[in-house]
């Protein structure tokens, strides 16, 4: 194979989309590491039955009105202590928006 000037430039264009894009379905966006949190925010989420990634359609954390968007799908909870969380995550004390 030849490497071009075009190639490497086009190889160079993709290489961040593939890095981001390859996340698999149903997983969750990369908003925050669930190891690094501190212990009162994943006793928290343990209390309130935190899941990563909602079983349902309609309760997600992107629709309910304790969440708050800050950065595409990602965001914070107030029930968290403003903790981070992601759109496709749930907890037992769903609200939905009104």
């Amino acid at each position: 194979m030849r490497i071009t000037r075009r190639w490497a430039l086009g190889a160079m264009a993709f290489a961040p989309l593939a890095a981001f894009g390859a996340q698999e379905p149903g997983s969750q966006p990369a908003c925050y590491d669930s190891d690094r949190l501190p212990l009162s925010q994943r006793s928290m989420r343990r209390s309130l039955g935190f899941k990563e990634v909602s079983d349902s359609e309609t309760r997600r954390c992107s629709d309910c009105a304790f969440f708050t968007r800050t950065q595409g799908d990602c965001g914070t909870c107030q029930l968290l202590i403003g903790g981070p969380t992601n759109a496709a995550s749930v907890c037992n004390s769903w609200a939905g928006k009104s």
